[in-house]
């Protein structure tokens, strides 16, 4: 009985041990960003961010070094950095501008709606109307997959451009110098057939093999302009350095939109590249459809498309 004892009380110690709070957690610690106090990484309730290798115990207490209302800037806008676990950014993260662990990221505020150059008014910057309702929080940082979209409405993606339709909006300008929207175009064309790869590409071209929709136009225009667009189809909508035209004024390297409901303020769920028109006039999206597919061309579809497009060039 005696070893059965010793067991049972062996388990109860353990179990107290367990419930017990850490006799490290709470205690200040130094590291070379400053001082201050050891917390769980699992509960995730520092305000600021942690740097492991100072507290006594497991990996998992760690250093947290406050750093509340830590301003930061990035090429979209400045903002306050805070943990992406709390999930409480009115706007969306983005890594690599604050201090510390991978999770404490930059959040940069959503922006204000986006405004229509009015038809037949290219340039008057006092006549612009705003087309959507205040932008609801953003998606997250990366595109959806469209393959439940696609299940629930089949007509979400155009039917593919047939060659004998085709013809090279770019060819057809020869004769008249391109535009960067024009140059937007072939840098995305660079990349025809590549496969869709969810969350992948970046300035630099694909990214775990592939493309998402709206890696594939930061992309096209980083190539171009140099701008660092998010990537996220929601976020390059609402984007202010992204200037909105209504859609019988759009140009080849226009980015068009596509939303649930066409609610394009919040619902964005697609993105892709305007190139110009066929043979029989119907206009041309070159785009990254969804998980199974490759970068292609296709006829513009019109259920859920946005009633402006983006022109960041």
């Amino acid at each position: 009985m005696a070893p059965s004892i010793a067991i049972i009380c062996l388990a109860i110690v353990s179990l107290a041990s367990a419930l017990m709070p850490r006799g490290d957690i709470g205690t200040v610690c130094k590291a070379p960003q400053g001082s201050g106090v050891c917390g769980s990484t699992v509960k995730a309730d520092c305000n600021g961010y942690y740097v492991p290798g100072y507290c006594p115990g497991d990996d998992t207490i760690q250093c947290c070094i406050q750093a509340k209302n830590h301003a930061c800037s990035t090429p979209d806008g400045n903002g306050i950095c805070g943990r992406t676990e709390k999930n409480d950014c009115d706007g969306f993260y983005t890594a690599g501008y604050c201090p510390g662990d991978k999770h404490f990221q930059c959040c940069v505020p959503s922006p204000d709606p986006p405004a229509v150059i009015p038809e037949g008014d290219d340039s008057t910057e006092d006549q612009v109307a705003s087309v959507d309702a205040v932008a609801a929080d953003l998606l997250e940082p990366l595109d959806i997959d469209l393959d439940a979209t696609i299940a629930a409405n089949n007509t979400i993606i155009g039917d593919d451009i047939e060659p004998e339709d085709e013809t090279d909006p770019l060819v057809a300008r020869a004769a008249k110098k391109l535009t960067r929207g024009d140059l937007i175009v072939k840098a995305a064309e660079k990349w025809l057939g590549k496969k869709y790869v969810w969350s992948g590409g970046d300035c630099s071209g694909p990214t775990h093999g592939g493309f998402d929709c709206s890696g594939l136009v930061l992309h096209a225009v980083c190539k171009v302009t140099k701008k660092h667009l998010p990537h996220n189809s929601q976020a390059q909508y609402n984007l202010k350095k992204g200037k909105h035209v209504k859609l019988s004024q759009i140009k080849p390297g226009d980015a068009l939109f596509w939303a649930t409901g066409k609610k394009c303020g919040s619902k964005v769920h697609h993105v892709g590249i305007y190139v110009g028109k066929d043979k029989k006039g119907k206009r041309i999206v070159l785009h990254a459809p969804h998980t199974g597919t490759v970068v292609k061309k296709a006829h513009v579809w019109t259920s859920e498309l946005c009633g402006s497009a983006v022109r960041f060039w």
